[in-house]
């Protein structure tokens, strides 16, 4: 069976990618009336790395957040669906 691991996409401004692996997820998008979002109402999602959270001290705040945050089109093959088998999706 295929690992649920997903790498942690954080890139420092020195090109080195972050080693850590997501830790936990939030799909944004509209929920028709649940407190869930439908994966195929998903509009953005953010992540959050199991080595440096959300890496807000790496660069400014203003700059870390939209870092975390990704449109599914964004993400790599195979991550959308990672996140939707596993447990970390909130």
């Amino acid at each position: 069976m295929e690992s649920l691991t997903i790498d942690c996409p954080f890139i420092y401004s020195n090109g080195q990618c972050c080693s850590g692996k997501v830790s936990r997820a939030r799909a944004y998008g509209p929920t028709r009336g649940g407190h869930y979002v439908e994966r195929t109402d998903v509009s953005k999602y953010r992540l959050w790395c199991s080595e440096k959270d959300d890496h807000a001290g790496a660069v400014s705040s203003a700059v870390s957040k939209p870092r975390m945050e990704f449109y599914p089109r964004e993400l790599q093959p195979g991550v959308e669906d990672k996140l939707w088998a596993g447990s970390i999706l909130e």
